[in-house]
C-alpha cells in the first residue's frame, strides 16, 4: 500500500513527464519571475545615474538659429531712397560651456556612485529573495503532495478498517459505536483529502506565479537526505558575517551615504560657481544698415549665489533630515540583520534535532500501529484503538516530512541573513532530489 502511495504521489503532476529539481525551477523563473525582471530593470535604470552625473562635470556644445523675416519702411535716409524694403535677419550662434568649479556636480557625481552600489546590490539582493520564494514554493508542492499521498492512503485504510468492522459487527464480534466510530473516521479522512487536494492545486498556483506556467512533475527528497549542521557551528561567527556581508544592510550603508552626500550637495548652493564660455556667431542682416559678420568670444563666468530666497538653507535643512531618518533605518536594519542571523541559526540547529526526533516519532508509530491491529485481531484493542493509531501514523509522516522541507529552507535564509546566499546552495540541495 505504501509503495502504491508513492506511485500515486509521483503521477500527481504530469503522466510520464520528466521531473523538474529545483535548479531548473529556478532557471525558469530567472526568465519568467515579474518581481525579479522588475528588479533587473530597476537597476539598469540606477546604472544610468553616473553618466548622467558625469555629464554635468563634461563640456556642452550648444548650436542655436534665429531667421526673422522684418519689412522696413524708409521715409528718409542719407544711406538709402524711401520706400519700403523687405529683408532677412539671421543668426546662427555655436556655444561651448565648460564646468570649471561646480561643486554641487562632483558632490552628485559621487552621490551617483552610491546610487549605482546600491542598486547593485538591491539587485543581488532580489536574486536571494527569488532563490528563497523558489525554494519555498517548490517545497509547498511537495509537501502538498505528500499531504495529499497521505491523506488518499488514510482514507484507503480507514475504509478497510470500515469494511471489516462492519463484517465484523454482522457477526456479532463488535459493536455498533465502533461502527459508527470508523463510519465518522472515514468521513473525517474523506474531507481531509478533499482538504488535501485543495492544497495541491493552491501550491501549485503559487509555482506558476512565479515560473509563469503550471510546473511538471517536480523531483522529490530522498529519504536518506543528510542533516548539515551549519558551518562554523558558532552563532557569532554567522553573525559577524551578517553584519559584514548582509546585502540588505550593505544597501541601507549606501542608502546612508546617498542621504549624506545629498545633504553636502544641498549646501553647495551657497557657494560660487565658475565655468568656461566660448561662442562663435554668424550674423547676417539685411534692411538698410544691412551687413554679414561673425565674432568669437572665450571667458570665463563667475557666479556667486547671494540670496534666493531661503530655499538653499530649507533644501539643507530638509536633506539633513532625510539624512538622519536614513541613518535611523541603517540601524534597524542592522539590529534585524543581528536578530535574523541568530534567529536563523538557531532554527537550524532546531530543526535538525526536530527531524531527528520526528523521525523517531515515525518508527514508533508505525510500531504502536502495528501492535494494536495485533491486540484487534485478538480482541484485546478496540477498533477505536486502531483508528486513533493509523490516524497517528499519517500524522506522524506528514509532520516528519514537512519538518525536512523546513530545515532545508532554514539553511537557505542562514545563508541569505549571512550574505552568502548563492545558486551552489541550490545545486547542493539539488543532489539530495531525484
Amino acid at each position: 500500500m505504501k509503495r502504491a502511495t508513492m506511485m500515486l504521489a509521483a503521477a500527481l503532476l504530469s503522466a510520464g513527464a520528466a521531473a523538474q529539481d529545483l535548479r531548473q525551477v529556478y532557471d525558469l523563473a530567472l526568465e519568467a519571475d515579474p518581481v525579479f525582471r522588475a528588479a533587473e530593470a530597476e537597476r539598469l535604470a540606477a546604472l544610468e545615474a553616473r553618466p548622467q552625473a558625469l555629464a554635468g562635470l563634461l563640456p556642452s556644445l550648444t548650436l542655436t538659429g534665429q531667421s526673422d523675416s522684418a519689412s522696413q519702411k524708409i521715409i528718409a535716409s542719407p544711406f538709402s531712397s524711401p520706400g519700403r524694403r523687405d529683408f532677412s535677419d539671421t543668426t546662427l550662434t555655436l556655444s561651448l560651456n565648460q564646468p570649471l568649479f561646480r561643486r554641487d556636480r562632483f558632490i552628485q557625481l559621487r552621490q551617483a556612485d552610491a546610487q549605482v552600489a546600491q542598486a547593485e546590490l538591491e539587485y543581488q539582493r532580489a536574486r536571494q529573495e527569488l532563490m528563497l520564494r523558489v525554494a519555498q514554493a517548490y517545497f509547498d508542492v511537495l509537501a502538498a503532495i505528500d499531504n495529499l499521498s497521505f491523506a488518499e492512503a488514510e482514507k484507503q485504510a480507514i475504509g478497510q478498517q470500515l469494511n471489516q468492522t462492519r463484517q465484523r459487527f454482522n457477526v456479532g464480534l463488535t459493536a455498533i459505536t465502533d461502527v459508527h466510530e470508523a463510519q465518522a473516521r472515514y468521513d473525517q479522512a474523506v474531507a481531509r483529502e478533499i482538504e488535501a487536494r485543495n492544497g495541491l492545486a493552491v501550491a501549485r498556483e503559487s509555482l506558476r506565479a512565479i515560473i509563469g506556467r503550471l510546473p511538471q512533475a517536480l523531483a522529490r527528497l530522498v529519504p536518506d537526505m543528510p542533516l548539515v549542521r551549519p558551518d562554523p557551528e558558532d552563532e557569532e561567527a554567522w553573525v559577524r558575517r551578517a553584519l559584514d556581508e548582509n546585502l540588505a544592510l550593505l544597501a541601507a550603508q549606501q542608502a546612508a551615504e546617498v542621504a549624506r552626500q545629498e545633504v553636502a550637495r544641498a549646501r553647495a548652493g551657497h557657494w560660487p560657481t565658475l565655468d568656461l564660455v566660448a561662442s562663435h556667431r554668424y550674423s547676417d542682416r539685411g534692411g538698410i544698415f544691412a551687413f554679414e559678420a561673425t565674432d568669437t568670444a572665450v571667458g570665463v563666468q563667475l557666479t556667486v549665489p547671494l540670496y534666493q530666497g531661503g530655499a538653499v538653507t530649507s533644501a539643507a535643512r530638509q536633506a539633513a533630515h532625510a539624512y538622519d531618518a536614513a541613518l535611523q533605518n541603517l540601524e534597524q536594519v542592522r539590529r534585524a540583520t543581528e536578530q535574523g542571523a541568530r534567529s536563523a541559526f538557531l532554527t537550524v540547529l532546531a530543526d535538525i534535532s526536530r527531524v531527528k526526533a520526528l523521525k523517531q516519532v515515525l518508527k514508533s508509530t508505525e510500531t504502536a500501529l502495528e501492535a494494536t491491529e495485533a491486540g484487534f485481531e485478538v480482541g484485546t484493542r478496540t477498533a477505536v484503538d486502531v483508528l486513533n493509531a493509523r490516524r497517528e501514523l499519517y500524522r506522524a509522516r506528514s509532520e516528519y516530512a514537512a519538518a525536512r522541507y523546513r530545515y532545508l529552507l532554514q539553511t537557505l535564509k542562514l545563508k541569505q541573513a549571512a550574505g552568502i546566499l548563492a545558486e551552489d546552495d541550490l545545486d547542493r540541495i539539488n543532489a539530495w532530489l531525484k
